[in-house]
C-alpha cells in the first residue's frame, strides 16, 4: 500500500487528495517483512481454494470499514486517527480459514491481543460520535488472504507469523478489473509495541 510523502503533526502522513466518494476503512498495515512472510501464504492457500490471492502490497488488517464519505468528511476521518491512543502491539498470525459465503480466505490470530480489541473499541466509539455508519457484527480481526475462493478450507492452525504492528492508516478502496485498489490517505505510527 503506497504511503504518501511527507508528514504532519502527532505521526500522521499526510492526507492525499481525495477522490468526491471513496469508499474509506482504518487499518493496521503491516511492513515490508511481514507481507514478504504472508505472501506465500496467501498463493498457497488461494492454490487450495482456487481463489485470488491477495497482492503483497495490499496485504492489511481491517479495523473499521467506513463506506462511501463525501470528501468534505475526510478531514473528520483524519481527526479520528490524530486523536486515539496510538500503542504498539504484538500480534501473531496463526490461524488460517475461510469467510466461505464471503469466497474469502484469511489468516487471523487465535488470541486477539487486549491492545487490538482496544484500538478498534475505540475507532468504532469514536465514527459512532461523529455519526458515521458502524457494522453492528463483532469484530473479527484477520487478514485477506485470497478473494474469489470457490473451494471451502477448514480452519486450520499454522506456524505464526509475528507481526509487531506498528502503523495505522486511513486508507481509500477504488475497484477496478484487476479488484480492489488502495491509496492512503492518512497514516500514523504506532509507539513501540508493548508487552500484552
Amino acid at each position: 500500500m503506497p504511503r504518501p510523502s511527507g508528514s504532519s503533526p502527532r505521526g500522521a502522513s499526510a492526507p492525499a487528495a481525495t477522490d468526491a466518494a471513496p469508499r474509506v476503512f482504518f487499518a493496521l498495515v503491516p511492513d515490508a517483512g511481514v507481507r514478504a512472510q504472508l505472501a506465500p501464504v496467501a498463493r498457497e492457500w488461494a492454490l487450495q481454494t482456487h481463489g485470488r490471492p491477495t497482492a503483497p502490497d495490499s496485504i492489511h488488517l481491517t479495523l473499521a470499514f467506513v463506506g462511501a464519505v463525501p470528501s468534505q468528511r475526510v478531514a473528520a476521518l483524519v481527526a479520528i486517527g490524530v486523536a486515539i491512543p496510538r500503542a504498539g502491539f504484538d500480534l501473531a498470525l496463526d490461524t488460517v480459514g475461510d469467510f466461505p459465503r464471503a469466497g474469502v480466505a484469511w489468516i487471523a490470530p487465535s488470541q486477539s491481543p487486549r491492545l487490538l480489541v482496544a484500538l478498534q473499541t475505540t475507532i468504532a466509539n469514536a465514527l459512532v460520535d461523529r455519526a458515521f455508519p458502524v457494522d453492528a457484527r463483532p469484530f473479527q480481526p484477520h487478514v485477506t488472504l485470497a478473494r474469489q475462493c470457490t473451494s471451502a478450507l477448514a480452519t486450520t492452525t499454522i506456524a505464526p507469523i509475528r507481526w509487531r504492528v506498528a502503523r495505522l492508516a486511513l486508507v481509500a478502496s477504488t475497484l477496478d478489473r484487476a479488484g480492489a485498489r488502495y491509496r492512503e490517505l492518512a497514516g500514523w505510527t504506532l509507539d513501540t509495541p508493548a508487552a500484552t
